[in-house]
């Protein structure tokens, strides 16, 4: 039998059906922040390195333009130079480089005295002499009436010596020749003395020498007075004579300081002294 039975109603709906779930993507965001901040920081230093290297390579090309502009001549003078070794240059060319030569010589001249002024100045390869000698305590007797040269020894340990040599304890000798500035001072203590106290620098010359067995011997010697300071016969305490002068001294001369009388001197190494320098 046909069911001819008609609604209107709707159909009843669809039971859902059962249907596994599908899971859901991983998140890596921290791992995103890193590569990203990575890749800035790239980009950042080579963007840097190549500001950094076009400024270097800016200041190079100033400075050797500056080096170019500020000595251009002096190139142009060296290659004139060069020029003039060629052996077929004409009269000409002959004087031109005569002229420049002196003019290089003049130059290379004044660069050496300058060296030579630094080299002082600054104390490096200093070919000076120069001696300052304290008095030392002597207890060899010479006085006054004894009729021989009375020689003030000096302190070697508490010296001030450069290329200046010593001949035993009481002469300097020199060993460059020149000119020098000699100077001594002399405390002495003594009362009423019958004799003027003096201080007196002598001078030796060598008048012959002979060399023997590749040694140097002196033969003779001339000693004269070089400076002489008094202090006054009625002396009541203490008395300073100092004395000063600049002479030209040869090689192998000697000078040394004599006194009066050894026993009137003060022994104070800042009141009795001698020494001298070279100008």
């Amino acid at each position: 039998m046909i069911n001819t039975y008609h609604t209107s109603l709707p159909p009843p709906p669809v039971p859902p059906r059962m249907v596994h779930g599908r899971p859901e993507p991983r998140q890596h965001t921290g791992l995103l922040w890193f590569l990203s901040v990575v890749l800035v920081l790239h980009m950042m230093l080579t963007f840097g390195g190549f500001v950094y290297l076009f400024d270097k390579g800016d200041q190079a090309s100033h400075w050797e333009g500056e080096f170019h502009e500020k000595y251009l001549d002096d190139f142009l003078i060296l290659k004139r130079l060069q020029r003039c070794d060629d052996d077929d240059l004409d009269d000409q060319s002959l004087l031109d480089c005569k002229q420049l030569l002196d003019k290089f010589r003049n130059v290379m001249a004044k660069a050496s005295k300058t060296e030579g002024r630094v080299a002082m100045l600054t104390g490096e390869h200093y070919r000076g002499a120069v001696a300052h000698m304290p008095v030392k305590t002597s207890s060899k007797p010479c006085t006054a009436t004894d009729n021989q040269a009375c020689a003030l020894e000096w302190n070697s340990d508490h010296s001030t010596k450069a290329n200046v040599d010593t001949a035993g304890d009481s002469r300097l000798s020199i060993k460059h020749s020149g000119y020098y500035y000699v100077y001594s001072q002399v405390t002495f203590s003594v009362k009423n003395s019958k004799a003027a106290p003096t201080n007196t620098i002598r001078h030796v010359k060598w008048k012959n020498s002979v060399k023997l067995f590749s040694k140097k011997v002196e033969l003779e010697e001339s000693d004269e007075v070089l400076l002489r300071a008094y202090c006054p016969s009625n002396l009541s305490s203490q008395c300073t004579a100092s004395q000063g002068g600049v002479f030209k001294l040869e090689k192998d001369e000697q000078l040394y300081v004599q006194v009066t009388d050894l026993s009137w001197v003060n022994y104070d190494w800042n009141a009795t002294f001698f020494g001298l320098y070279k100008l």
